[in-house]
């Protein structure tokens, strides 16, 4: 018995020992050090039908050991097709193996917005190595290549600058970062969608210390997209009335006169006019805010009725363009038919078809709550 016990503790630790060899689980296994982590990644389409990937990438992760590299490093290749194009990357890499599961943001190029984004999306959502609670953002003039391989220093790429743009832009409430889940569902109810765009622009604008030739990323509104390919946008002067519209407004600013005030809540109610059918809607907005400075004399009032005009402004700059384009972007449809499944049902397929007749109204009731150290109830300084 004893020895038949010894023979079987043997025969265990021969499979255990077999686990940790090139036949196990693991076999997949790569050391980090010799990985090179893509966190931005870009499209473009070619004239001739190609396709350009650009990546910004953090070197080498074993940058903590010797002859790690701290320093981001930028690549782009051309092919026939995506998967080309990531194969031509890795004669880029310097010996490194190309890793995309940590990819943070896409960037599509305006070239592939004009076109069809059919082929990229449907990258992203097939290739196991992506999330679909990526951000993705589109370049509103110019390529993705351009911006990924030309923006940051030595020391921020293009991934830290569209990270401190992301957290900005949440933070503040002034636009939406969609994800990759949130604008596949949006095309795959009636074709349209937003993207969060962005601009290059010069970093010394804002940065007396950037160097010479330096690009930053800014926000540029949203391009409207509309069965795969973009109809339209909306410029970043409006992109607030989306925010306000879709209940997603943060604690933006607002100026009226020499006063800045601050939007503390934003509540859009949708409300459906019938006749013979569905006529028109009203989008009664009530906002609360609060303010944050002011030069002079000020009056409560006044500075209400300003803000109700500011933000009446906003929120019918963006359904006039709901309107022109003649895609619910906005998803309008989606939000009637909720409210209303049987007088309104199928409006969030087929809402569109009707937008350029629909009158739409916007009544606003703004109410100033708070003035911090200032004294509503007195004019003065």
């Amino acid at each position: 018995m004893r020895k038949l016990i010894a023979i079987l503790c043997a025969l265990g630790v021969a499979v255990l020992s077999a686990g940790c060899s090139g036949g196990s689980i693991y076999s997949n296994y790569r050391d980090i050090a010799e990985l090179m982590i893509v966190q931005t990644l870009g499209f473009d389409s070619m004239p001739d039908g190609g396709v350009t990937v650009s990546v910004s990438a953090g070197g080498s992760s074993g940058a903590g050991s010797e002859g790690g590299s701290k320093k981001p490093e930028r690549l782009s290749a051309s092919a026939a097709s995506l998967t080309e194009a990531q194969d031509e990357l890795q004669h880029y890499s310097g010996g490194l193996q190309l890793f995309f599961g940590h990819t943070a943001y896409f960037i599509l190029g305006a070239d592939v917005l004009n076109t069809d984004t059919t082929q990229f999306f449907d990258c992203i959502e097939r290739d196991t190595a992506f999330r679909l609670s990526i951000p993705v953002f589109a370049v509103s003039s110019g390529s993705a290549s351009e911006l990924i391989l030309g923006a940051g220093d030595e020391e921020r790429d293009a991934t830290k600058l569209m990270h401190a743009l992301t957290q900005e832009l949440r933070l503040r409430g002034d636009m939406h970062v969609y994800t990759a889940a949130e604008i596949i569902s949006a095309m795959d109810v009636n074709g349209a969608a937003l993207i969060c765009a962005v601009a290059a622009a010069p970093a010394d604008a804002t940065d007396p210390d950037a160097g010479e030739g330096e690009m930053a990323v800014v926000p540029d509104g949203y391009t409207i997209i509309y069965k795969n390919k973009a109809c339209g946008r909306i410029p970043a002067e409006l992109a607030r009335g989306v925010s306000l519209i879709l209940n997603e407004a943060g604690p933006m600013t607002v100026s009226v006169g020499n006063a800045a005030l601050q939007i503390d809540n934003a509540d859009c109610d949708i409300e459906p006019v019938f006749g013979d059918g569905l006529e028109g809607l009203t989008f009664n907005i009530k906002i609360n805010a609060s303010l944050a400075e002011v030069k002079g004399g000020f009056d409560p009032d006044e500075l209400a009725a300003g803000l109700e005009d500011a933000v009446r402004a906003l929120a019918e700059g963006v359904l006039e363009l709901e309107k022109s384009t003649g895609c619910d972007f906005l998803h309008l449809g989606s939000a009637l038919e909720m409210r209303h499944p049987v007088r309104l049902r199928g409006a969030a397929e087929n809402l569109a078809l009707v937008l350029p007749e629909l009158d739409m109204r916007v009544c606003v009731s703004a109410r100033l709550d708070r003035s911090f150290n200032l004294d509503l109830k007195e004019t003065g300084q």
